[in-house]
């Protein structure tokens, strides 16, 4: 592929990823969703809610401690156990939003405000 041919594809490529990435839909400040996202929500009604996440990930619970708003919960959870996690950034924070063993419904949700030290 020749050069000039690479980079035009490159920029519509990125053209086309950014139009279609969305942050938590149209909301701006996590207030506006804070009461409509509760445990036992399945993934789809969140997808409807808050579209695709910012970050989706797995993880393997395998440290005793954490710090941040995940303290709350977080000796619920046997060690060893996956968790889906999906993330939502909003103007004022970040929703972290946990799915034991890849579940189909949400078990915890985590938001980290803007500014705040854990």
């Amino acid at each position: 592929m020749n050069k000039k041919l690479f980079v035009i594809v490159l920029i519509s490529a990125f053209f086309i990823s950014s139009s279609l990435v969305c942050h938590a839909k149209d909301y701006k400040d996590y207030s506006e969703v804070e009461g409509k996202i509760e445990k036992g929500q399945s993934k789809q009604e969140i997808l409807k809610l808050l579209g695709e996440p910012d970050e989706k990930k797995i993880i393997v619970k395998n440290k005793k401690y954490i710090w941040g708003p995940e303290e709350e919960f977080w000796d619920e959870i046997p060690m060893g156990t996956r968790l889906e996690v999906w993330r939502y950034e909003f103007s004022d924070g970040n929703l972290s939003l946990y799915f034991v063993n890849e579940g189909e419904n949400l078990d915890y949700k985590a938001f980290a405000r803007k500014g705040v030290i854990y």
